[in-house]
């Protein structure tokens, strides 16, 4: 059964993987047409109306994978493995998340649900030496209405347990705190990891700028920070330059990615001030 559900496991990761890879190929040649087409009248959703056709173009039939789980969880909780039933479970759902649900915008609940479900995946390679805190202010719960970009949270996640935790021996935390200011939404990921060294950093930060020449960022990508990028990219595509990501880190202490998002929250979910 175990080795069942790690044979599906790895398939998922590949069909991830080859997909992301041919959205960011036309990530990357959609900038390219706006930049050689793009009429001064032109507003921005033109461009991510065409982002969206593109992700459309890509999609897959997932249901055989879907079914497939299912029917490894049942066999699961049929022989009380019901570890295997929730990690296939989790499995199913982030994988329903990531692959088939269309749109550029979601809630915060909806990304930490998804990171949760993430976390559990990883839990069952890493066990009891991975941990996971989520630190949200009790008095705004009102926050988990905030919309931010799809795939925000987990590629982060995903980045700082694969470079930051899978490397050192021992127990390592991911935390992911949220706060806020009058216009702003913070979102601070941050493990006790490796760390980054000081050159390194700085190639990163710099990447994230979109004055950077195009060959410092493809050399950032191919060193495993494509997922930063893209997660850094997409937000200044959608909100502008003064959003986006930072990272500070100090080696054999850990790493903090911090987000800066404008806070977006619909008129219906805003009962009095918030923090009241």
């Amino acid at each position: 059964m175990e080795i069942v559900l790690v044979v599906i496991f790895l398939i998922v990761i590949t069909i991830l993987r080859f997909r992301y890879g041919k959205l960011k190929k036309n990530y990357d040649m959609l900038k390219q047409q706006v930049r050689v087409q793009a009429k001064p009248e032109e507003k921005p959703q033109d461009a991510l109306k065409h982002a969206e056709y593109l992700a459309l173009q890509n999609q897959i039939n997932p249901h055989f994978l879907y079914n497939t789980l299912e029917a490894i969880r049942s066999d699961a909780i049929c022989e009380e493995a019901y570890g295997i039933a929730n990690t296939t479970k989790a499995l199913a759902t982030f994988f329903r998340y990531t692959i088939t649900e269309v749109g550029y915008m979601v809630t915060l609940d909806d990304e930490i649900s998804n990171v949760n479900n993430y976390f559990i995946i990883q839990q069952y390679r890493f066990g009891k030496k991975l941990n996971m805190d989520i630190m949200l202010p009790q008095e705004d719960s009102i926050l988990l209405h905030a919309q931010i970009p799809k795939l925000t949270l987990q590629p982060i996640v995903e980045n700082a347990i694969a470079h930051g935790l899978e490397g050192q021996s021992g127990f390592g935390t991911v935390k992911i705190i949220i706060e806020y200011t009058e216009r702003n939404l913070l979102i601070i990921i941050k493990d006790d990891g490796v760390g980054i060294d000081v050159e390194r950093l700085i190639t990163l930060n710099k990447s994230f700028s979109s004055k950077t020449a195009s060959s410092e960022k493809k050399k950032t990508s191919s060193k495993g920070g494509i997922a930063l990028v893209n997660v850094n990219s997409r937000i200044k595509l959608l909100f502008g330059e003064e959003y986006g990501i930072h990272i500070f880190s100090i080696q054999n202490v850990g790493t903090e990615v911090k987000i800066i998002l404008p806070l977006i929250i619909e008129e219906k979910y805003k009962f009095g001030t918030m923090g009241n």
